[in-house]
């Protein structure tokens, strides 16, 4: 469902599990192993980023999230105009969970709308697991479609409860991750490894490069597109660490597609604590 998410945007398809997960790649309540004497965990955050394809501003992605006590609330929205205005596309994600110690999704909610159509999911989780799966309209069953299986719907996460998991600050660092995900039609993996150190432009602070490796599971289109995403090495997100918040700040995410070098960077992330009101304000 997700796949190719702005390259196949212009060819009136949907979403990429890659440029999706990046594209709401920041939030998040994280632990830490020396917390400071004031409670700064955030309990509120609020970004913007710039979504540009082959240098060229093709859209926005807005994120807010809530943490009160336990409980969480995320909410994404993505705005595309491509093709001088003639294919437009929007889509809106929510997520509601707890987070006694990680990221625990209770539900997901997607809605997108486009020039060409419109439809929208509801995920029910329980314990983990994915225990209700609602699309509308039915998607069509293809012939090149690898099985889902139920094993697959077992301790995953949707994509903004993911986000959670990328995002913490836990005491290591950030690109030693991996998360499994389910969007609503295909389980796959996101695998984090280290690649380098580079500057943030504007400022004295240094991001942590991460390679993004894409591992389909099940319920994904064996084709030539897919197989070229999970083949990919180009496939990059950087993070600036934010001890205040006790968060790694997504910078930029750098993506391939078919229709050239796909690029989403922070424009303003605005995060705030119940212990110490306003902690960071990225820009």
């Amino acid at each position: 469902m997700w796949y190719s998410f702005i390259s196949s945007a212009a060819k009136s398809r949907c979403a990429a599990p890659v440029l999706l997960i990046a594209a709401v790649t920041l939030t998040a309540p994280g632990a830490s192993t020396a917390a400071p004497a004031v409670d700064r965990k955030p309990v509120s955050v609020a970004a913007h980023y710039r979504v540009t394809l082959n240098g060229f501003n093709v859209g926005t992605f807005d994120y807010t999230s809530e943490i009160q006590g336990q409980s969480y609330k995320l909410k994404s929205d993505v705005s595309l105009s491509l093709l001088l205005g003639a294919f437009s596309w929007r889509g809106l994600s929510e997520t509601i969970g707890s987070s006694p110690d990680a990221p625990v999704p209770k539900s997901f909610g997607f809605d997108h709308e486009s020039t060409l159509k419109s439809g929208n999911l509801r995920l029910g989780f329980n314990a983990g697991s994915v225990e209700t799966v609602t699309i509308n309209p039915p998607p069509p069953v293809l012939a090149d479609t690898v099985p889902l299986k139920r094993e697959h719907l077992k301790g995953v996460l949707d994509p903004l409860s993911a986000v959670m998991a990328l995002t913490q600050d836990t005491g290591g660092e950030p690109c030693a991750r991996k998360v499994a995900i389910f969007d609503g039609r295909q389980r796959f993996d996101l695998q984090l490894s280290y690649r380098r150190q580079e500057p943030i432009p504007g400022t004295t602070a240094m991001a942590t490069v991460c390679r993004v490796k894409y591992i389909p599971v099940g319920g994904y289109q064996a084709n030539e597109a897919t197989q070229n995403l999970a083949r990919s090495t180009d496939i990059e997100i950087s993070f600036r660490a934010v001890p205040e918040a006790r968060l790694f700040v997504p910078q930029k995410l750098v993506l391939p597609t078919v229709a050239g070098s796909a690029e989403i960077a922070v424009e303003t992330i605005s995060i705030k604590s119940s212990g110490a009101g306003q902690i960071a304000l990225v820009e």
